[in-house]
C-alpha cells in the first residue's frame, strides 16, 4: 500500500468512525424513549482500501411492531369497558351490602310483612314508605350511574375520534415526506420513528394492520380490511350517536356488525360496544325491575281505577302501555301515600284508590301486595333472567349480572394488558437500545478511531521524512 493510500484509507475510517460515535451517542442518550428505535451505521470496503459510508440502518421488526400493537388493541378495548363499568358497579354497590337493590328489596318485603301483623301502626306504616322510597331511590341512582357510562362512553368516543384521525393524518404527511428523503439518511430514520409512533397510537384506538410499500411509505388497514391510511389519502373516522354507526370515509365500519370491514379491537369499538351493547342491556334489565314493581303493586291493588297510579309510579302516574326508555330513572313513590307531601299513610294498609279509611286490623291489602313478592312475574326474556320468575329472583340475578360484565372484562383485561407487555418487553429487546451494548460500542469506536489517528500519523511523518531528504 502506498503512503497516500494508506493516508486516505486512515482518514476514511476516521470519518467513518466519527459517524459511527455519533450515531452510538445518540442511541445512549434515546435510551429510554421508547419511540425511538437504534440507529447502526452502514459501511463498505472502498476501493482502494479504507470504508464508505453508505447510509444508517434502523433497527425494526414489523412482526413484533404487529403483534404488540394487537395485543394493544385487546387491552385498550378491555381498559375502555372495565373503567366505564367499574365506576357504575361501585354505585350499585355489592350484592350482599346493606344499600344494593335486593338487600333493599328485601326489606321494603320485610317491612310490609312486619306491617301485615299490626296495619293500623302507623310506625309501621312509617317504615313501609321509607323502605319503597330507599329502594325507587336506589333505582334511580343506578340508572344515573348507567347513564354516567352512556356520557363516559360518548366522551371516549368524541376523543378517540380526534385522537385516530390526527394520527391518520401525520401519518400522511409523514408518508409524503418519507417519499421525498433519501433511504438511509438521519432524516428518513427519524421520519420513520415519528410515523411509528403515530402507529402505536392509532393502534391503542382501532386494531390496524400496516403495510410498506416500495417507496417506505405505510398503507394502514383496519383489521377488518378498511383502508385507514393509503400513502397519502386518509378516510376519516366518524360517528352518528343517533344510530350508532361508525363510518370511516363513506363506509360502515361500526364494530360487531356483520360483514363490515372495521375492527373490533381497540378503545374505539370498546366505547361503541358500551354505548350500542351494554348500556342499553343493562338499562333493559333495571327498567325491568321498575316496570314489575310498578305493575306488580298496581295490579295487587284492588282499590285503583283503571288508569290510576298504585304505589309504585312512573314519574307520579300509573305505567303506560308504551313507556319510554329510562323507566328506572323516573320511579317514584306515590306522593298520595307519602305525608311529606301532603299524603296519607293509611293508603298503603287500604290501597292507593281508597276513597275512605278501612278497618285499623284490615291487613288484606298489605298481604296482596306480599303475594306479589312469592308470586311468579312475566319478564322480557331479553334481560336474560328467562320468561317468568319471582322479582327477589329477578332482581338478584340482574344485578349480579351486571356484576358479572364488569368481572369479565377486569379479568380479560388483566390478561391483554400482561400479553401486550409481553410483546413490548419483546419488541424493546429487538428494537431499543441496550446501554451495555451501546457503551462496548463506544469503546470499539475508540480503539478503531486511535488506531487510524496513529496509522494517519505515522504516514505523515514519512512523508514529512521523505521531504527532507529532498
Amino acid at each position: 500500500m502506498s503512503i497516500i493510500s494508506a493516508i486516505l484509507s486512515s482518514r476514511s475510517g476516521l470519518l467513518a468512525n466519527s459517524a459511527k460515535a455519533e450515531i452510538v451517542s445518540g442511541n445512549i442518550a434515546n435510551s429510554q424513549n421508547e419511540n425511538y428505535s437504534r440507529r447502526a451505521l452502514l459501511t463498505a470496503s472502498a476501493v482502494g482500501g479504507g470504508v464508505n459510508v453508505m447510509g444508517i440502518n434502523r433497527a425494526m421488526d414489523y412482526t413484533m411492531d404487529g403483534l404488540y400493537r394487537t395485543e394493544s388493541a385487546y387491552a385498550a378495548k378491555q381498559t375502555a369497558i372495565a373503567s366505564a363499568l367499574s365506576v357504575y358497579s361501585a354505585q350499585l354497590g355489592a350484592i350482599d351490602s346493606e344499600s344494593s337493590l335486593p338487600n333493599l328489596m328485601s326489606k321494603f318485603q320485610n317491612q310490609l310483612g312486619l306491617m301485615s301483623n299490626d296495619p293500623g301502626d302507623s310506625s309501621l306504616q312509617q317504615e313501609v314508605l321509607l323502605a319503597a322510597k330507599a329502594l325507587t331511590a336506589s333505582l334511580r341512582s343506578a340508572n344515573s350511574a348507567l347513564a354516567q357510562v352512556s356520557k363516559t362512553a360518548l366522551k371516549g368516543v368524541e376523543t378517540d375520534l380526534e385522537t385516530a384521525n390526527a394520527a391518520m393524518k401525520e401519518i400522511a404527511r409523514i408518508n409524503a415526506d418519507i417519499g421525498k428523503s433519501v433511504p438511509g439518511s438521519a432524516t428518513y430514520a427519524n421520519l420513520q420513528d415519528r410515523r411509528a409512533a403515530e402507529l402505536d397510537k392509532l393502534g391503542q384506538v382501532i386494531q390496524i394492520e400496516v403495510r410498506y410499500d416500495g417507496d417506505g411509505r405505510a398503507n394502514v388497514h383496519s383489521a377488518g380490511g378498511q383502508p385507514l391510511v393509503i400513502a397519502g389519502l386518509v378516510n376519516e373516522l366518524s360517528f352518528d350517536r343517533s344510530t350508532g354507526t361508525l363510518m370511516s370515509g363513506t363506509d360502515d365500519i361500526t364494530p360487531g356488525s356483520a360483514g363490515r370491514r372495521g375492527a373490533d379491537q381497540g378503545s374505539l369499538a370498546g366505547y361503541i360496544e358500551l354505548l350500542n351493547t351494554t348500556v342499553p342491556q343493562q338499562q333493559l334489565e333495571l327498567d325491568e325491575i321498575a316496570r314489575a314493581l310498578i305493575e306488580g303493586f298496581e295490579g295487587s291493588d284492588a282499590s285503583l281505577t283503571p288508569g290510576q297510579a298504585g304505589l309504585f309510579t312512573d314519574n307520579g302516574s300509573a305505567l303506560s302501555a308504551t313507556y319510554a326508555t329510562g323507566l328506572a330513572g323516573r320511579i317514584r313513590v306515590n306522593a298520595a301515600a307519602d305525608p311529606g307531601q301532603g299524603g296519607d299513610l293509611t293508603l298503603i294498609r287500604d290501597g292507593l284508590g281508597a276513597v275512605t279509611p278501612g278497618a285499623t286490623s284490615d291487613n288484606t291489602q298489605v298481604l296482596a301486595f306480599l303475594n306479589f313478592f312469592s308470586s311468579s312475574v312475566a319478564f322480557d326474556p331479553q334481560a336474560g333472567q328467562g320468561t317468568s320468575t319471582t322479582m327477589m329472583d329477578f332482581t338478584n340475578g340482574i344485578i349480579a349480572q351486571q356484576h358479572a360484565r364488569r368481572v369479565a372484562s377486569e379479568s380479560s383485561l388483566s390478561a391483554y394488558t400482561a400479553s401486550a407487555e409481553t410483546y413490548r418487553a419483546a419488541r424493546l429487546n429487538a428494537n431499543g437500545v441496550n446501554i451495555d451494548t451501546e457503551l462496548q460500542n463506544l469503546q470499539l469506536v475508540e480503539q478503531a478511531y486511535n488506531a487510524n489517528s496513529q496509522a494517519l500519523k505515522i504516514a505523515t511523518e514519512m512523508i514529512d521524512t521523505l521531504l527532507n531528504l529532498v
